[in-house]
């Protein structure tokens, strides 16, 4: 077994679109198995799940597996790069590396009988529907016991007018040959269920078992940063371990990166143990950086914006797969479905990552305008900032210019008042020499923003009025917030954009401080109803 923190270094320098890492499939034992089983009885397999899930690794654990299995010869391939090819094209080509990885395979298991499968791949050459069944039929004449399982990667690279026709022979081959065929199961691995590609007129794939890759769960995370801990001896905090599987979800190239940054870049001395301060500083290293998953997830995000911003934001929309615009995103593996069967971004790195990527190019302007020859030194005191002054200066200004200040976009979305104050408190608070950190709950919207300054905290929740009860849920969740972090004050700003959607606010002051649950709460209620207009 390879040593986990060398292969994420092999596998990690390159930020390529590489998907897994060897080390890391330990976790899908169970599942390799189970495929292989039902695949040994006959079945056909569909088997999808977002890029860097684990499939490619999975696929060639499942090829492993099957080659202990008598008779069965795995043949696998890729269809990445047919995507923009004529059929014509596609066909022969197909067909050459079909022909070609058969007789690679049947050296192994039937050796005397390569130069006869020759003869056949001249004769028969598998590059047409019609050849492509004849080859098979008359190879299953020649040799009755093999069982060839065509295991194909990368699916949706095919031709989009192949699709149908091809899914078709091979529906047909299953019905109308008897069992056992020489194309005997056939795996098709992709990003999406095979159901939401153009099948024509029929369901050609019906007969097919289909299989959503999961997440890594909770107790895989653990076993995987476990298997380090039992290689080099280095520890991981329980709570780093808890907090990796909430900033993830337990999605396999998230785990993976951020255990690699951790355990080689932050921490390589494997006598120290890796603790909370380290996972905050490998999270905010990975959010800045640029992968490849990154930027398909930021290139598909991006041609639903509005749509994946409101959904940041905490805007209720039914996770209904039946819906275009959500079944793209999730196939994408951009949002989820939450508790309250609302959408939600996949996990908390992914919406830090969408929170900078979707952020407005003109928005430091208006922060700027904000910022620009105000005397900021009256706002600090004794060394500590004076958060309630900071934020009442940024409501004013915000009702003030009214329509100027979202003049960001072509036209004003309820999240530019969030984006506004964290560019906002950026510049002031570095200003004063602090930080900002932000933390996007994907489970409900709420964003809060995370102030340190000379040793002191602040925490800034920021949502969007969506009516009354969301309003208290908010105040809770603050709260919540405060107690963990043992934190006794905290601030609750609140955009209300649309009164005649979520309806009118709850009183007249827009600034108040408030007692709930032994913590104090700087309200301000920031009023945007003359931006938008329904």
């Amino acid at each position: 077994m390879v040593e986990l923190n060398e292969a994420m270094t092999r596998y990690f320098n390159t930020h390529g679109p590489v998907n897994e890492v060897e080390h890391y499939v330990v976790t899908r034992s169970v599942l390799v198995a189970d495929v292989a089983a039902q695949i040994v009885r006959g079945a056909y397999f569909t088997i999808f799940a977002p890029r860097q899930m684990g499939k490619t690794t999975l696929l060639r654990h499942l090829r492993a597996r099957l080659q202990t299995e008598r008779s069965f010869v795995p043949v696998t391939m890729s269809f990445q790069r047919f995507e923009t090819w004529s059929v014509e094209d596609f066909m022969a080509e197909f067909g050459r590396l079909l022909a070609q990885r058969i007789v690679l395979g049947l050296q192994t298991e039937f050796p005397e009988q390569v130069d006869g499968v020759k003869a056949l791949i001249t004769a028969q050459p598998p590059n047409t529907y019609p050849r492509f069944w004849r080859f098979f039929d008359e190879l299953h004449q020649l040799l009755p016991a093999v069982r060839i399982v065509l295991i194909i990667d990368e699916f949706d690279g095919i031709p989009q007018a192949a699709v149908s026709p091809l899914l078709q022979t091979w529906r047909d081959m299953y019905l109308d040959l008897p069992s056992p065929r020489a194309l005997y199961s056939v795996v098709l691995i992709g990003i999406q269920n095979i159901a939401k590609l153009n099948l024509g007129r029929s369901s050609p794939f019906n007969i097919a078992n289909q299989l959503a890759l999961p997440n890594f769960s909770s107790v895989q995370v653990a076993e995987l940063l476990a298997q380090h801990t039992q290689e080099t001896g280095q520890h991981f905090a329980p709570e780093v371990i808890d907090a990796i599987v909430r900033l993830t979800d337990g999605y396999p190239f998230l785990v993976n990166r951020i255990a690699a940054i951790l355990t080689e870049d932050l921490v390589p001395d494997r006598s120290q143990p890796i603790t909370q301060t380290h996972l905050e500083l490998a999270r905010q290293r990975l959010i800045l950086e640029t992968n490849y998953n990154f930027e398909t997830l930021k290139q598909h995000a991006n041609a639903h914006r509005e749509t994946v911003l409101n959904i940041l934001f905490g805007a209720s929309r039914e996770f209904n797969l039946n819906d275009p615009v959500v079944s793209e995103l999730h196939m994408h593996g951009i949002i989820d479905s939450a508790p309250n069967g609302n959408c939600r971004i996949a996990n908390a790195i992914y919406a830090d990552v969408l929170l900078a990527a979707l952020r407005p190019a003109q928005l430091g302007l208006q922060a700027d305008i904000l910022v620009n020859g105000y005397d900021f030194r009256p706002h600090t005191s004794n060394g500590k900032l004076q958060m309630d002054l900071l934020l009442s200066r940024f409501r004013i200004f915000v009702e003030r210019r009214g329509r100027e200040a979202f003049k960001v976009t072509p036209t004003p979305q309820e999240a530019t008042g969030q984006y506004l104050l964290m560019a906002y408190l950026s510049l002031v608070v570095r200003q004063a020499g602090g930080d900002l950190f932000t933390e996007v709950d994907t489970n409900t919207g709420r964003m809060d923003l995370i102030v340190v300054h000379h040793g002191q905290r602040y925490i800034i929740e920021t949502k969007i009025w969506r009516g009354p009860e969301a309003y208290d849920e908010g105040l809770d969740q603050l709260v919540g917030y405060l107690q963990s972090e043992n934190q006794s004050t905290g601030y609750y700003v609140m955009f209300h954009a649309r009164p005649n959607v979520y309806g009118k606010l709850p009183q007249e002051q827009l600034e108040f401080t408030l007692a709930r649950k032994g913590k104090q709460i700087y309200v301000y209620l920031v009023r945007l109803e003359s931006v938008f207009t329904d």
